[in-house]
């Protein structure tokens, strides 16, 4: 099989999206479950190669909130820092894995 098509493939078996609700408001928040590249780099030039503002600026182009989109502003102005950290984790952690604080590991 060749490249481009296992990249199809791969994006085809990520087709529809994820959602998570954020623990201190209870917004819902939906995103397409194939994360595009294309839209990183955006993201990322557009920041300027700030890497935590890359992150904001792609979850506002890409998540709904509710159904609806915030903007860049709204995003630093609404939303608490609970809720912003625990949607960056579950768009940009890994997948399988739970928002929020990892478990610390029984010494």
């Amino acid at each position: 099989m060749k490249a481009v098509e296992k990249l199809k493939k791969y994006r085809e078996a990520r087709e529809g999206e994820e959602e998570f609700t954020l623990p201190a408001t209870g917004v819902v928040c939906r995103w397409p479950k194939f994360m595009n590249h294309g839209r990183w780099q955006k993201a990322l030039r557009l920041a300027q190669g700030d890497f935590a503002r890359a992150q904001v600026l792609y979850i506002v182009s890409n998540v709904t909130f509710d159904g609806g989109k915030l903007t860049a502003a709204d995003f630093d102005e609404l939303l608490p820092l609970e809720d912003a950290l625990s949607l960056m984790a579950a768009v940009f952690g890994q997948q399988g894995e739970p928002a929020g604080k990892p478990e610390r590991p029984e010494t």
